[in-house]
Formats: C-alpha cells, structure tokens, sequence
C-alpha cells in the first residue's frame, strides 16, 4: 500500500511541475524573459528541479512536456518568423529539453551516492543541467538548420556555443539555476520526504 501510495505522490509531483511548465511558457516574461534582442529562459530551472527530485525517468517526462510546449510557442508565435522557424523541428525544440530532465537526473542521482554536500550537488546539477540545453540546443540549430557543411562550420559551432555561455543571457540563466535549485532543494526536500 505504501508503495502504491508513494508512486500516486509521485505523479501528483509530476503533473504539479508539468502544469508549471506550461504556465511559465503560457504566460509572457515568466518562462521566456525578453527584452529587447535577449531572451533569457527560466523554464530549465524547473526541469532541473523536477529531476532533482523525481529522477532520470521522470526528469525526462518534465522535459518532454517543456519540449512540447517549445513546439507550441513557435507555432503560435512563429507566423513565418524566421527566429521561431527552427523550433518547429523536435531535433532543435524537444528532443534537447527532453534530455535536460534526463541529464539533470542522472546527475544528481549519481552525486546523492559521493559524500558531496547535497546542496553542493543541487547547485551543480542546476548548471549541467542548464549547459546541456545550451549546448543542446545551439548544436541542433546548427546541425538541422543546415549551417553546418565543414570542419570550420563546427569551429564556428563551438565559438557560438562559448561566446553564448558567456554572454549576459547564458550567464543569467546559469547563475540562476547554479543559486536557485539548491535554494529550492533544501525546504521543498522536507516536504517531499513527508509525503513520498
């Protein structure tokens, strides 16, 4: 019966970090911050939450239904926009996000059996997770959006990678998952222990 009950919390959890997702996508300057020519993402930060807490398998589910979403929004916002034209692919839009929530829980899995801090290993999570959809993401656009034919096109591919992650909305978005996951972890942790 415990068990039974346990994998009910779970999916409770699940559906409760689902729903989030779609609300951040849904409503404007929550998931996807712009201003200007910047967009900086929060929606990793609750994949990566999410596959902290429930693991590799559920981490994925999470990033699938962010990856869905991703797919929506460009065919929304698209209307022939060249900006969102890519993410109509699910090799640039899903398949990146779903390996996010994958990633970020078997990291984490994998930091839970070292006598690395806990928090330490959410904090670390938070940024494998958050360069995994950057780089992910940046490689699929390039590998799919047909710009890459040679050598020097992969060259490019790693500098546009780099000069991504250091530019301020990379650096945004992963200082935040680095300072907010370990934030979240410690008193979301207490809760979660009482009903799973």
């Amino acid at each position: 019966m415990k068990n039974n009950n346990t994998k009910l919390m779970q999916l409770i959890i699940v559906a409760l970090f689902s729903a989030i997702v779609i609300v951040f996508t849904v409503i404007p300057n929550l998931g996807y911050i712009t201003t200007g020519p910047i967009e900086i993402t929060t929606i990793h930060i609750i994949v990566i939450i999410g596959a902290v807490f429930l693991g590799p398998k559920y981490g994925a589910f999470i990033g699938s239904v962010w990856g869905i979403t991703c797919i929506a929004r460009a065919f929304i916002l698209g209307g022939g926009s060249e900006i969102f034209k890519p993410f109509l692919n699910p090799m640039v839009s899903f398949v990146p996000r779903l390996l996010v929530g994958l990633v970020a829980g078997l990291v984490f899995s994998a930091m839970k059996k070292t006598k690395i801090p806990v928090i330490l290993s959410a904090g670390i999570t938070g940024a494998v997770g958050t360069l995994t959809n950057t780089v992910l993401v940046l490689s699929a656009l390039y590998i799919f959006g047909g710009m890459i034919d040679s050598y020097s096109d992969f060259f490019t591919l790693f500098k546009t990678i780099i000069s991504t992650i250091i530019a301020l909305n990379g650096s945004i978005e992963l200082i935040a998952a680095i300072l907010i996951v370990p934030a979240v972890y410690k008193p979301l942790s207490k809760f979660t222990n009482k009903i799973i």
